[in-house]
């Protein structure tokens, strides 16, 4: 990711965090219901980085759960 796209989420991060708590929720809620499979795959892509990022590679049994997901 570039600096300028960086640099526009993260101020993008700080304007919501400014907002109130009740107009957070909200977004938050619309934003899962429109966005829900992409949401979930990042978080998978991210926690798969993690891992390989920490040398924690998944054991075989939870390789075969995530395959029969």
């Amino acid at each position: 990711m570039n600096t300028a796209l960086t640099d526009t989420a993260h101020s993008l991060y700080v304007l919501y965090e400014t907002l109130p708590n009740e107009v957070q929720q909200a977004f938050l809620q619309e934003l899962i219901q429109k966005k829900h499979q992409e949401l979930a795959d990042l978080s998978f892509y991210l926690d798969c980085k993690e891992a390989k990022d920490e040398n924690e590679f998944l054991s075989e049994q939870e390789q075969q759960g995530l395959i029969t997901i």
